[in-house]
């Protein structure tokens, strides 16, 4: 970890470079069929890069703390990125290869892969005392774009349980059909008087009548005109040649439309901006490339069933063929022992105890008397408990006179150790990483694949295996054996009669169980989980949600993240980096359970942005990557649900019950600023939005790390709520920004081919997504679907869509304003408004309007004075983050004030 390029990665970034961009390789369009021997050739790549990430994490000497903070903070992000290299490969090879016992080392090391790169994200979150980070030089080093830095995530977190996920589904659809059923039957049908009927029906034949008519006028005058035309100039005789002129301008001027619009895509093509046409959309190759990776799936689930029934077969046949004889050899070998330790000490020994080992600690390359040493030993720790409690009630009190002896020098030790430099914490994946990287290679490196050409299952690794649990087995069967045999020497030959144990006092445990607290209560202990489970469906608790790809938060890289930064100005995140930090901080966690249980444990998130910017859309993806139930908690959907304490109790223990039962879960909180209001408004009293205050931390202090429970809340007013408590129950904060110019042009771009449009040449997307600055994608989604209907959708081949009719729609709904935007940063409001030529013809209504507001004292300051708990400037600052980040800045602005002191009195000494 010095300071020179080997220790920041530069032989991974030579690796990264030789080996090539491996997604663009696999997702093209000439992907074809993929062989076992591809992905073979793949897992390679990721090793050798496993290679050398590992010799750097795991050296012969540890490694020297680095005291320069940049070098550092380059080398965790080179890690971070090459470890994402290795997960997205290794899932590739995991989800297609079919050999059942090659994926099983590749599962672990997938997931322990995974855990490493949450590990490496909390040190990037802690260097940089910030959410979201910026690595255009580790990019640029290791020769990656951007897009590397997607987050993968694997398939088999819903492939692994498909018929449980599918149950779920049908047992939620089936109650709500239930309830949608009732609530049809319940609602009376209204009954329309007959005048009324009558009314209607008048009102329309009039209307009919009133269109023909108007029709019928307008051919009169029609033909009116065109008499009046014949009197006045008289017949026109026909010309053959200005017809002809006629007919072969247009038709000259529709083929040279034409040829420009051909050799203009043609150029297109030709420089790399388009594709061609006859691969735009599904083409025959990537139609055929996903048949066979389903059918590939298919192997495998057939595969993985004649491995679990080989399993069984060899575990039964080498009981039945080798167990007798390792049987009578154990049994012979423990004799041998019983004779030499009667020789040596004139006594039989004392068998060792199942806790120990049994029998399996005599053959551990020991002499006899060595065991008996270690058997003395272990009895008398048993006997006399009372002395070691003594003994390590004196080494306590030793301690402690040392530390007091030493308090002085605390103080210096801790400044030394701070001075030495930074340092990556203890891992706990590295070792699995390692582990199952040898496995891997130990068993299949050298290995010629065309004898396994089908890639089944090898019965002579599943020997391996299955004959060290036999072994177990017949251990512990000999170990009963020979106690009663080693009893009835001792009677026989030495007349001595062998007591039993006394069974321990179980006081530890009480001691734990006093220290741990009171256990949780069930309130429910005689419902089914399926009773609860529709209890909550039917008081809309737990609800279905909207079935969404994480991807379709669609956006695109901060490109000016690093500039700022290094101005030492803080940018605004980007769609990518929340949908990045999404999937680390949700998305993996409750994907995997290995993952979840080791990996820096997150029990809540918070997404706070404006009003559109797809909180709630990110909820739902999270959901419907993971397959996680959605329990909405919202204040405004606990209105008149479950009152008073007991029932909010009720709610909650429900609530947590069949989220841990049926994890992974998402515990959904909208609007979670009304659960910490300061003063709450006196519109909103009779609701008591604040109803969870208390109970909501609470709760989140029983979940445990293999609880895969998550609660997400969601908030567009943050600064309205009482920090300190909110802080406390949600440990992410993330801001969801509006989109900038790059995330504007793409989610322009998906939301117009989802509702079915064509993006033509017509369309300026570039301009539409620059003068649709300010909005959300929400504004942007109402405006594609208002403009997109059936009706226009057919007539799109003649009339192509223009960035006027999005613009129009648009128009109608509200932006977000910049004192909007500026409070939800945390930073205190700006009294200047923006110029009117860097607002679209568009907004500048809308601005003037608020404008107005601001003159009449509703604007940024009156809002704040007017809000509950006052203005919500900085409130971003009183977060732990935010505080870390505050201290850091006024230590880096004493050092420079200390440092300018300095020059200051060196200048004075010169001129005296």
């Amino acid at each position: 970890m010095g300071t020179g390029r080997d220790n920041d990665g530069w032989g991974l970034g030579c690796l990264l470079r030789d080996l090539g961009t491996w997604p663009t390789q696999v997702e093209g369009a000439n992907v074809g069929i993929m062989s076992n021997s591809t992905y073979g050739q793949l897992w390679l790549e990721s090793r050798m890069i496993l290679q050398d990430l590992l010799l750097q994490e795991l050296p012969a000497h540890p490694a020297k703390p680095e005291r320069n903070r940049a070098v550092f903070g380059h080398m965790v992000a080179t890690r971070f990125l090459c470890y994402m290299q290795v997960a997205r490969r290794v899932e590739a090879c995991y989800d297609q290869m079919v050999q059942p016992q090659k994926r099983l080392v590749l599962r672990r090391l997938l997931d322990a892969v995974l855990g490493r790169i949450l590990e490496l994200k909390q040190e990037l979150v802690e260097l940089d005392l910030s959410e979201y980070h910026y690595m255009d030089h580790a990019l640029q080093e290791l020769k990656l774009t951007p897009a590397d830095m997607e987050v993968p995530i694997p398939k088999y977190f819903l492939s692994e349980y498909p018929r449980m996920f599918q149950e779920r589904r049908e047992a939620l659809s089936r109650i709500l059909g239930r309830m949608s059923v009732g609530k049809t039957a319940t609602v009376s049908r209204i009954v329309m008087p007959r005048e009324e009927a009558v009314r209607l029906i008048q009102m329309a034949e009039r209307m009919r009548q009133g269109r023909l008519r108007a029709r019928f006028m307008w051919e009169i005058r029609r033909d009116e005109e065109r008499e009046r035309r014949v009197r006045e100039g008289g017949l026109i005789e026909p010309n053959r040649d200005l017809a002809a002129t006629c007919i072969q301008r247009i038709w000259k001027g529709c083929l040279q439309r034409r040829t420009t619009k051909m050799v203009r895509q043609m150029e297109m093509t030709f420089i790399g901006m388009a594709l061609e046409p006859q691969l735009m959309g599904a083409t025959p190759a990537r139609i055929r490339a996903q048949l066979v990776e389903e059918f590939r799936r298919m192997r495998q689930a057939d595969y993985e069933a004649e491995y679990r029934e080989a399993l069984d077969y060899v575990h039964d046949m080498l009981h039945e063929v080798e167990a007798p004889s390792m049987r009578e050899a154990l049994k012979e070998q423990v004799r041998q022992w019983f004779i030499e330790c009667r020789e040596l000490t004139g006594r039989f020994p004392d068998y060792p105890e199942e806790e120990i080992g049994g029998c399996s600690m005599l053959f551990a390359h020991k002499a006899p008397e060595e065991v008996k040493h270690e058997l003395d030993l272990v009895s008398e720790t048993r006997v006399d408990p009372k002395k070691d409690k003594a003994k390590k009630e004196k080494e306590k009190e030793k301690k402690k006179e040392k530390a007091k002896e030493k308090e002085p020098g605390k103080k210096k030790k801790e400044k030394k150790v701070e001075d030495e430099g930074l340092t990556l914490s203890p891992s706990k994946f590295l070792t699995t990483i390692n582990q199952n990287y040898t496995q891997y290679t130990s068993l299949w490196n050298d290995q010629d694949e065309i004898v396994n050409f089908d890639q089944r299952h090898e019965t002579e690794i599943i020997k391996a295996e299955k004959r060290k649990e036999v072994a177990m087995e017949v251990r512990m069967q000999v170990d009963e054996m020979m106690r009663e045999e080693l009893k009835n020497l001792r009677l026989a030959v030495d007349m001595e009669e062998t007591r039993p144990p006394k069974p321990q006092k179980p006081k530890s445990a009480k001691k734990k169980d006093k220290k741990k607290g009171k256990k949780e209560k069930d309130l429910t202990p005689e419902r089914s989980i399926e009773s609860l489970y529709e209890e909550l469906v039917i008081q809309g608790i737990l609800r279905k949600p909207q079935r969404v790809q994480l991807a379709e938060y669609s956006g695109d890289y901060c490109y000016l993240g690093t500039m700022m930064r290094q101005q030492e100005i803080e940018p605004s995140p980007s769609m990518l980096d929340v949908r990045q930090n999404v999937a680390l901080y949700a998305v993996l966690r409750l994907g995997s359970q290995t993952v979840h249980e080791l990996a820096p444990l997150v029990k809540s998130v918070l997404l706070a942005g404006p009003k559109g910017t797809g909180k709630r859309m990110l909820v739902n993806a999270v959901c419907t990557e993971t397959g996680a139930n959605l329990f909405d908690l919202s204040p405004d959907n606990l209105v008149g649900k479950y009152p008073g304490k007991s029932g909010l109790q009720m709610l909650i223990h429900m609530v947590l019950k069949v989220a841990r039962i049926l994890q992974p879960s998402v515990i959904w909180v909208g609007n979670a600023e009304k659960t910490f209001y300061k003063k709450v408004p006196k519109e909103e009293k009779e609701r008591d939005p604040r109803r969870l205050k208390r109970d909501l931390p609470k709760a989140l202090n029983l979940l445990k790390a293999e609880d895969r429970v998550l609660l997400m809340g969601t908030s567009d007013k943050p600064y309205l709520a009482d920090i300190k408590g909110f802080c406390k129950t949600y440990e992410r904060i993330l801001m969801v920004p509006r989109p900038d110019y790059a995330s504007r042009y793409v989610t322009w771009q998906r939301l117009i081919q989802k509702h079915g449009g064509v993006v033509t040449s017509s369309l300026d997307v570039s301009a539409l997504a620059k003068v649709s600055e300010g909005y959300s994608q929400g504004n942007m989604a109402h405006a594609v679907q208002a403009v997109l209907t059936e009706r226009r959708l057919l007539q799109l081949p003649k009339k192509p869509l223009v960035a006027n009719e999005l613009l129009q729609m648009l128009a109608r709904s509200d932006p977000i304003y910049p004192e909007e935007e500026m409070m939800l940063k945390g930073h205190s409001c700006c009294t200047a408004t923006p110029s009117l030529l860097q607002l679209s013809t568009l907004q500048t209504a809308l601005w003037s309007r608020w404008e107005n507001l601001v003159r009449e004292g509703l604007g940024c300051d009156g809002l704040g004075s007017g809000l509950p708990g006052g203005t919500g400037q900085d409130w971003y600052t009183k977060t732990p983050l935010g505080k870390k980040r505050m201290k850091a800045e006024e230590e880096r602005r004493k050092a420079a004030e200390a440092k300018g002191k300095d020059k200051k009195n060196k200048n004075k000494n010169k001129k005296k």
